[in-house]
């Protein structure tokens, strides 16, 4: 993964290690698969904890069906969460979205939680394709609707995204 993302405007804030067991459940969906995390707040940050967070999941390989393949990561990365009793529902999409200045589609939702603590939510934007499946979510002001959230602005970074984080394909 790259140090910065978005033309440089958010650049890594996590250091973590990609959580192989993704790679792990989505094997049979992609061949020699790899895990790969990373996650992003702007550069120009007032603190650590200012600002939006961009996240971006993956897995790199052979994939042997690119729909298929995501929509196994959605699901898994729907699953996954350290709050127990925390129930997670798509609220708006997906929608397939082609980003200006792509030929490529995004598919993107907004995704709410709800738990004990009380209900927040997330968009997120994800592709697939012979090499990868990767998600892109990023934090948001929970005291704004999701329905008001530009999920056509956010296909748009993540297309930016996508093309900054795709490796070329080896000859």
């Amino acid at each position: 993964m790259p140090n910065a993302v978005l033309e440089g405007t958010f650049t890594e804030a996590d250091h973590s290690e990609p959580d192989q067991n993704i790679a792990s459940a989505l094997s049979g969906q992609i061949e020699n698969g790899v895990s790969a995390f990373a996650a992003y707040q702007p550069a120009d940050r007032k603190s650590e904890t200012s600002g939006p967070v961009l996240a971006v999941t993956g897995v790199y390989g052979t994939v042997l069906s690119p729909v298929t393949a995501r929509d196994e990561l959605l699901k898994i990365l729907d699953r996954r969460t350290s709050v127990p009793d925390m129930r997670s529902t798509v609220i708006i999409g997906p929608r397939t979205i082609i980003p200006k200045g792509s030929s490529e589609p995004v598919s993107c939702r907004i995704v709410q939680e709800i738990d004990k603590y009380g209900t927040t939510w997330e968009p997120d934007c994800s592709w697939a394709d012979g090499s990868a499946v990767v998600r892109v979510s990023q934090t948001v002001d929970f005291s704004k609707p999701p329905a008001g959230f530009d999920l056509d602005a956010f296909a748009a970074k993540t297309a930016i995204i996508r093309k900054e984080v795709r490796a070329p394909m080896a000859p």
